[in-house]
Formats: C-alpha cells, structure tokens, sequence
C-alpha cells in the first residue's frame, strides 16, 4: 500500500460493466513526510474521496480485485481508505 493525494478526476463515460460505479481517480503518490515522490498512480475509489484529500492505495491486482464486487475486474489499484492524519509513535 501507499499513501496518495487525490489530484484529478478521470471522467469516463463507457467503461468495463464490472467497473461501473467507481469512481477513477489521479493520485499523486507521497512518501510518509508528505512530500511528492512523482509518482502518479490512477485509482478506482471504494471510499468516497475528493480532490485535495490524503488516502491510502493499494497497488496491486489481487488485493485490489478483491474490493470490487466483480473479483474478475480488471483493477490494479484501489483507494481504500482516507487518512485524517498519521501519529508518530515514540
């Protein structure tokens, strides 16, 4: 998993039927300071997140299949959660 920063929104009006309902998403991928690593990753959305918000990705297929409800959807990374803020721990 990574954490991203949900930059864009991909408006696809036709899509794989099995995909139908989620959301696609840009994120700009961030190491644990926040900062940009230039990675960019598009995400479909399980969540509901906006433009602007902190979220954690999982990239790669299994895993990430099998949040769809179709475990034979061609997915590869999902937004899975929203982060409202990350604590160190001493």
């Amino acid at each position: 998993m990574k954490i991203g920063i949900v930059s864009r929104q991909i408006i696809s009006t036709e899509k794989n039927k099995r995909l139908e309902g989620y959301p696609l998403y840009v994120l700009d991928i961030v190491d644990l300071n926040g900062e940009k690593t230039g990675e960019e990753v598009v995400a479909f959305d399980t969540v509901g997140v906006g433009i602007g918000e902190k979220v954690i990705v999982t990239i790669e297929g299994d895993a990430a299949v099998q949040l769809i409800k179709y475990h034979d959807a061609p997915v590869d990374a999902v937004i899975v959660a929203k982060i409202d803020h990350i604590d160190e721990i001493d």
